[in-house]
């Protein structure tokens, strides 16, 4: 994660716009062109990375891998075995037509720079822009492996290294000598992300040697036995995603159940980026607004975490109809008032979010209240959404049983709300940043 010189930025993206789209680069080095479509992070900060190996889809359709890929909903998409304008694709751009069909940008690094007519290779598929791309050639002993190295923008001061390959076959030695030059690609990159087809067991030395460097999201956060291969039957795992040092959040991992579209099961893992931490995300109510009620309230929700961090921002739920003038506040568990600012009016329906003008410090498994005020009520509010804890990274909104009622609220001019009724959600959040 760095910070980008904004005129180097504007003069790379300009020198690399004028590649040739669709034509082989004439050396090992040369990068495929860099999107430039912008998009912003999805709202709570959660983080989708894929890895697929898609047998140049030999076995099913583009489509069909498209739509597994889809079905996940990544921001970011690891691709192994991607054929470019090859004769045996019918001179498909695949990594560019899964980039049309996913609609998200895309970039290829050839491992083999001719190959039947095109090349092949690996591929990158980003919710986000691309900046980069570079080819690492890996020492193999047959058929050449590369690790491409892609720089993707998240927002505007955070920008990651996602890296992708696939390790050879002729032996562990081999695998070993890649997983090192890998180490030696992402060295003093604690952002870096890491997906591909490894070809071994997590017991082999290679995969041993890169968790000396990088984390393994399934030991992180899957269950059972993570196997890949073969699709139909799966009875080894050699598909991995790995998580540089600075991806300390919590992380769930899966296998997806594709079992006919390539003859490995894609991984995927959720990040919870540490930068950017809340309750609910992006997820919306059922009931966004409560019609009958139009009484002035504040409305609540008790929450803590379980390292010690900064509040940098409250959010809300806001439905149609509601006033404007809405104040949102930050209190400790017994009513004292932290902070409290204005909320201007964002998109709506929709979350509400302002940033604190003074970030607020919180220590660790502590009881805090998230609030806001509206004048005529109409507020989102789903009963028994809080009968159960919501936790998403360090964050926990307990169930209300365990620290007498949660959400809460006080009818009135504004205040603290305690009041609780039928364990309601009234879909109130926070954006949390944890200490280094």
């Amino acid at each position: 994660m760095r910070l980008r010189h904004p005129l180097l930025s504007v003069l790379a993206v300009l020198f690399l716009a004028v590649l040739p789209r669709c034509a082989p680069p004439d050396t090992a080095d040369a990068p495929s062109p860099v999107s430039e479509s912008s998009q912003a992070l999805t709202p709570g900060g959660g983080l989708r990375f894929m890895t697929y190996n898609i047998k140049h889809g030999e076995l099913s359709s583009l489509d069909s891998i498209a739509s597994v890929i889809r079905g996940q909903a990544p921001d970011l998409v690891a691709l192994q075995e991607v054929d470019v304008l090859t004769n045996r694709a019918g001179k498909v751009d695949q990594a560019a037509r899964l980039g049309q069909l996913t609609g998200m940008n895309h970039a290829f690094v050839p491992s083999l720079l001719s190959y039947d007519g095109g090349q092949y290779g690996l591929a990158v598929l980003s919710r986000y822009p691309i900046r980069s791309v570079q080819r690492i050639p890996l020492r193999s002993a047959a058929e050449q492996r590369v690790l491409g190295l892609v720089e993707v923008e998240l927002d505007a001061t955070h920008v990651v290294p996602v890296a992708v390959t696939h390790f050879g076959t002729t032996g562990a030695t081999e695998r070993l000598n890649q997983a090192d030059d890998v180490k030696a690609a992402l060295a003093g990159k604690p952002w870096a992300l890491l997906g591909g087809d490894l070809n071994a067991s997590p017991s082999e030395s290679g995969i041993t040697s890169l968790k000396t460097l990088l984390t393994d999201a399934w030991t992180r956060g899957g269950s059972g036995n993570g196997y890949t291969h073969d699709a139909s039957f799966p009875t080894r795992r050699i598909d991995y995603l790995f998580l540089g040092s600075g991806w300390t959040s919590p992380v769930t991992a899966a296998v997806v159940g594709a079992s006919s579209q390539s003859d490995h099961r894609p991984v995927v893992a959720t990040l919870i980026l540490p930068w950017s931490q809340s309750l609910f995300g992006d997820r919306a109510p059922a009931n966004p607004v409560e019609e009958a009620d139009t009484r002035a309230v504040e409305l609540g929700v008790r929450f803590r975490s379980n390292v010690p961090g900064t509040i940098t921002a409250l959010r809300f739920y806001r439905g149609t109809g509601n006033a404007s003038g809405y104040v949102a506040r930050l209190w400790t568990g017994t009513g004292t008032l932290l902070a409290q600012v204005p909320v201007s009016d964002g998109r709506i329906p929709g979350w509400q979010e302002v940033t604190l003008p003074t970030p607020v410090p919180i220590s660790a498994n502590t009881l805090y209240v998230a609030s806001y005020y509206t004048s005529n009520g109409r507020f989102a509010r789903d009963p028994s959404g809080l009968a159960s804890a919501v936790t998403s990274g360090n964050l926990t909104a307990p169930a209300s049983a365990s620290v007498g009622g949660n959400g809460v609220y006080a009818y009135g001019s504004g205040g603290f709300p305690s009041s609780s009724y039928k364990d309601t959600n009234y879909w109130v959040d926070v954006r949390f940043v944890p200490s280094p």
